[in-house]
């Protein structure tokens, strides 16, 4: 019933952002966009900025804060993303690193050391609406001492 719900107001939403009068600009001209991804490479959600450098490649900035008021875990995530093609919907590829400030032995963290690093890869899809509206999926890679397979989903605007 919830998942039912989640979707047909994700389908509006869509809908709505993609044929209202927020102008019919393309990726050329809405070259940044700001996200929340749900799961994803820093493992529970994330808030991101990502910069067009041209139609196929772009360059993002992350961070996430897991924990309470007694520890917190911060993660810092810096990478690229290359589309495959020009249109607005279309696949990607993402990559890049992830810094942890704090010790972890949940997910693709295996040790106690006082801060971590780890990359990232992963092929998605995105749809980007005239309108502004992103929507993108990716599967994670998230590569330390091997690889953890981790998916992600991130809604966004461009601007």
């Amino acid at each position: 019933m919830f998942l039912s719900r989640v979707i047909i107001f994700v389908t509006i939403f869509i809908f709505i952002c993609s044929s209202n009068g927020m102008g019919q600009e393309s990726k050329v001209e809405l070259q940044n966009d700001v996200n929340i991804e749900l799961l994803g490479r820093c493992l529970l959600y994330s808030f991101s900025y990502q910069r067009l450098i041209n139609p196929t490649f772009g360059l993002e900035l992350g961070m996430s804060v897991l924990g309470g008021s007694n520890s917190s875990i911060l993660f810092f995530t810096g990478g690229c993303r290359i589309y495959l093609l020009k249109n607005n919907a279309t696949p990607c590829i993402s990559g890049g690193i992830v810094v942890v400030t704090a010790p972890s032995n949940s997910g693709p963290f295996s040790d106690n050391q006082n801060s971590t690093s780890y990359g990232y890869i992963g092929p998605g899809f995105e749809y980007r609406s005239p309108g502004g509206f992103i929507l993108r999926g990716t599967v994670y890679f998230l590569i330390r001492d091997g690889f953890f397979v981790w998916p992600g989903a991130q809604v966004g605007v461009a601007f």
